[in-house]
């Protein structure tokens, strides 16, 4: 999924962002604290928030709500972001072999192709 710089825009101040929420702005303060959520600071040091940051907040919401610490959030995000790191190297790769096999083919002595699993 890649995302465009639209979403990525520091638009909410804490007060908006915590609104948006139905959560306190403490929440939010302590999110920033733990380093679970790091929102861009305008020149005065005050917080704005974009839409992608107002979207993991929901998500480490969902987990507090399950009884994960803020700490197994920080893990559990930090982990499914390499998820995502690695299938998009999977998917890049998968690209890469499609565009090889669409190649031309060189009549020579061949070994037989084991279908992708």
């Amino acid at each position: 999924m890649v995302l465009t710089e639209e979403e990525h825009r520091p638009l909410y101040s804490v007060g908006q962002a915590a609104e948006m929420l139905e959560t306190r702005r403490r929440f939010l303060h302590r999110l920033d604290r733990h380093g679970v959520v790091q929102p861009r600071r305008t020149p005065g040091g005050h917080r704005r928030y974009s839409a992608y940051e107002i979207g993991r907040i929901r998500r480490v919401m969902e987990l507090a709500d399950e009884g994960v610490t803020l700490v197994g959030i920080r893990h559990i995000m930090g982990l499914e972001k390499r998820v995502r790191e690695l299938e998009a190297q999977l998917d890049a790769a998968w690209d890469r072999v499609f565009q090889m096999e669409k190649r031309p083919v060189i009549p020579r002595m061949r070994r037989e192709r084991i279908p992708p699993l």
